[in-house]
């Protein structure tokens, strides 16, 4: 009898210590994908933060963080150039290879999304997430009724004035021009005074970025391209005008990246810029000497100069995550993305050091000291309320190209302005209404 029970206790200890193991093994209910400690996971990551030497280094040690916080997931780094997102992120998806998460502008992801190259967001993000991000720019990434982008860091363009150089040109530093008109009057005061100052920075290359860039001007003169599913271009009249104007004043730099005006905000001379709160930690990246203080003695921030309807323009440069359709650890993949947009560690060493706003609201909450100085209370206040959403979609990339390329042949060529933008209203119609 003795012996009978010993067997049948040892029977019981057996049974026991195999649902243990199981259970240790990861046999439970976990999401799919995320992996266990016994089971790693690679995602891939293709992103133009590490393509870029002013913020590569912040970057990869928010990789390695990420890694030693879930050591059951490897993150496979693949540094795309940013003008090379779409081509690259298309050519790999109908390859059969594509990422598990990228980091896109709003342009390139919902042209993937229109696609079906993204899985949607809703089920993929936490409860907690969801309920902390900026809800108006994840908004932003909606397709037919779904979102399929994560907001990731704030960057929208804000109108930057160069306080120094307004007093010595003899205008007011602290009142920078409030609309179109007097933006107009103070750069030709200034081209006078300072020939080699290059009073405002704007992007007229052909690309969606120069769009973008362009965007809020021509909102701020009456018409945009397109708005809604109306094409308009042919109405464009007092901004192409105006652009002309520019090149022949001298006023800004033709075919140039917004990108390449930044050297000489650092060098003092460039007086008016559109660009991202980014824009600080960039000018000071170029030039080591320019501390805070400095900085802000010489740069002030607020919305661009109002136009026609009083109202001032922001296009979103904000930079999101995408969670392609194809990936096998989607949940893992949502993981990395949740951290890289709200943990402590990748806001104190990518968002903070390199200048760019949160997209979820605690963040502000958690670092206010570092969140409150001059720009980013600018950008916060007035900036981000400003911000409008493009004509996002499967033929964005169609209509930035037509629309840059007509911006193109107003500052290059004496044709009569009429003449271009009629040929891009056909163009143009073409696209969006197939004729």
């Amino acid at each position: 009898m003795f012996w009978k029970k010993k067997t049948y206790l040892l029977s019981i200890i057996s049974i026991l210590l195999l649902v243990l193991t199981a259970c240790a093994k990861g046999g439970g209910s976990g999401k799919q994908g995320a992996g266990t400690p016994q089971e790693k996971v690679e995602i891939t990551f293709v992103n133009w933060a590490t393509a870029e030497e002013a913020t590569k280094k912040q970057m990869l040690a928010v990789i390695e963080e990420f890694e030693k916080q879930n050591p059951n997931i490897k993150v496979k780094n693949v540094p795309i150039p940013v003008g090379e997102q779409l081509n690259q992120l298309t050519i790999m998806t109908t390859g059969g290879n594509a990422p598990d998460i990228a980091q896109v502008h709003f342009d390139v992801g919902i042209s993937l999304a229109a696609m079906g190259a993204l899985e949607p967001t809703e089920n993929l993000l936490s409860k907690e997430f969801l309920e902390d991000v900026n809800k108006k720019l994840y908004d932003f990434g909606i397709w037919e009724g779904k979102h399929y982008l994560i907001p990731w860091v704030g960057h929208p363009l804000g109108f930057w004035y160069n306080k120094k150089i307004l007093k010595e040109a003899g205008l007011d530093p602290n009142n920078p021009p409030q609309t179109m008109d007097e933006l107009t009057k103070a750069m030709g005061i200034i081209k006078e005074k300072f020939p080699e100052v290059i009073p405002l920075q704007i992007d007229t290359t052909i690309r969606t970025l120069g769009l973008s860039h362009e965007w809020s001007f021509m909102a701020a003169f009456g018409a945009v391209p397109i708005e809604g599913d109306k094409v308009q271009a042919n109405k464009m009249g007092p901004f192409a005008e105006w652009l002309r104007m520019l090149v022949k004043k001298g006023y800004t730099l033709p075919g140039k990246k917004f990108g390449e005006f930044r050297p000489l905000a650092a060098q003092n001379r460039l007086a008016f810029g559109f660009d991202g709160p980014s824009f600080k930690g960039i000018v000071q990246s170029f030039d080591k000497t320019i501390t805070d203080e400095k900085f802000y003695e010489t740069w002030g921030v607020t919305t661009l100069p109002v136009g026609v309807d009083k109202k001032p323009y922001s296009a979103p440069d904000d930079h999101n995550l995408a969670i392609f359709k194809a990936s096998k650890h989607k949940e893992a993949a949502a993981k990395f993305a949740e951290f890289l947009a709200r943990s402590d560690f990748s806001i104190k060493t990518y968002v903070i050091p390199l200048g760019f706003l949160p997209t979820v609201q605690s963040a502000i909450q958690r670092f206010p000291k570092e969140f409150s100085d001059p720009a980013r209370k600018a950008y916060v206040e007035k900036v981000v309320p400003a911000e409008v959403r493009l004509p996002y979609g499967p033929n964005y990339s169609k209509i930035a190209t037509v629309v840059m390329a007509g911006m193109q042949e107003v500052i290059t060529t004496d044709k009569p302005i009429p003449e271009i933008l009629n040929n891009i209203q056909m163009k143009l119609e073409g696209i969006v209404h197939g004729r």
